[in-house]
């Protein structure tokens, strides 16, 4: 029997919330889904107010009046042509096949708004994530999610490191902190992110609706050590949720500047310890590994593997364009160019 999908209204909550001890739900937006404290449901009450309908949308799969499922999409990085799947939930007795279906009409329904492209992350060992493979989705990097789930301030996080040479953002910043990113992350993940200066402006993180828990950004770099005045040797950023902290850190390999790298986790994580005691998580890429030997020796455990997707929605066409060519001039014996 083939089911309906449609987008979520106000009354389909009661139907979720009933049945919420018996539902599978697979989030999907590290370090979002870590952090923030947002349930599954308060995503999709948010999608549901008008208020809202831009940045967040949810659809369900429904057998005549029972909700079998939904997935919840939303806006990635306030750009309205691409959207990242944030969460999929079924209840229990939902057939597998209704994970394809709701995949395919996010899909679908993205495509006719103009969207280009559509990411997630899905755990390595999640058996769903051949489902997004056979969609279309490829795999662009790997992401390492590293924790210290006890974290808890010791003698160290009591008095404040130096933090030198290392200086707060500024939205000025934001394009050499783009320029950073370009020379360290590879091409393959510059496309399929697709992020600009503006994507570092300070605070340029998704905000929370009125009922949701507030995210808090604070990020900082520090100058090439190289000597280039102009350049940026690293950036860290850390952002601190309701469920916890999380930490992000780009840096050039060399010795020089790679050398400032557990200054830089030191202080962040005196930041961390003068909130609640909460986890402090850590995502590390593939191209990245040389962090890992230092996060296992701040209390860092390796938890999971995320595979980053992206399926393109749009393809650039080659389109004729005008050319000039030449031509031999039967009289002088000359060549001149002509519109091709």
């Amino acid at each position: 029997m083939a089911h309906k999908v449609r987008s979520a209204r106000l009354t389909d909550l009661l139907g979720l919330a009933l049945n919420s001890r018996r539902q599978r739900v697979l989030r999907l937006n590290p370090p979002y889904t870590l952090i923030d404290g947002e349930r599954a449901l308060g995503g999709l009450l948010k999608s549901s107010f008008s208020i809202a309908p831009q940045t967040s949308c949810t659809y369900l799969c429904v057998d005549r009046k029972s909700v079998l499922g939904y997935v919840q999409a939303q806006r990635k990085s306030n750009k309205a042509d691409e959207w990242l799947i944030a969460a999929l939930g079924t209840i229990e007795r939902a057939p597998d096949c209704c994970w394809e279906v709701l995949l395919e009409e996010v899909c679908r329904a993205a495509g006719e708004r103009g969207v280009t492209r559509i990411s997630v992350k899905v755990p390595r060992d999640d058996p769903r994530l051949e489902l997004f493979r056979r969609l279309g989705f490829t795999n662009y990097t790997t992401e390492y999610i590293w924790g210290n789930l006890f974290f808890t301030p010791t003698s160290a996080h009591i008095d404040k490191p130096s933090g030198k040479p290392m200086r707060r953002q500024t939205n000025q910043d934001a394009w050499n902190v783009m320029q950073l990113y370009s020379s360290v992350t590879p091409l393959a993940v510059q496309a399929a992110e697709g992020l600009t200066s503006r994507s570092w402006h300070v605070g340029n993180i998704p905000q929370p609706f009125f009922f949701s828990p507030q995210v808090t950004e604070k990020s900082y770099l520090w100058p090439d050590e190289n000597g280039d005045n102009t350049a940026l040797g690293g950036y860290v950023k850390l952002l601190t949720g309701p469920r916890g902290h999380w930490i992000t850190l780009i840096f050039r390999p060399d010795l020089a500047n790679r050398s400032l790298c557990p200054a830089a986790i030191d202080y962040v994580l005196w930041k961390a310890a003068h909130r609640i005691n909460k986890p402090v998580y850590c995502g590390v890429r593939e191209y990245q590994t040389e962090l890992e030997g230092l996060l296992e020796t701040k209390g860092f455990h390796l938890l999971s593997e995320q595979a980053l997707l992206v399926k393109y929605l749009a393809e650039p066409v080659k389109a004729h364009q005008p050319a000039l060519a030449p031509f031999l001039v039967a009289k002088r014996g000359e060549m001149v160019a002509t519109e091709q």
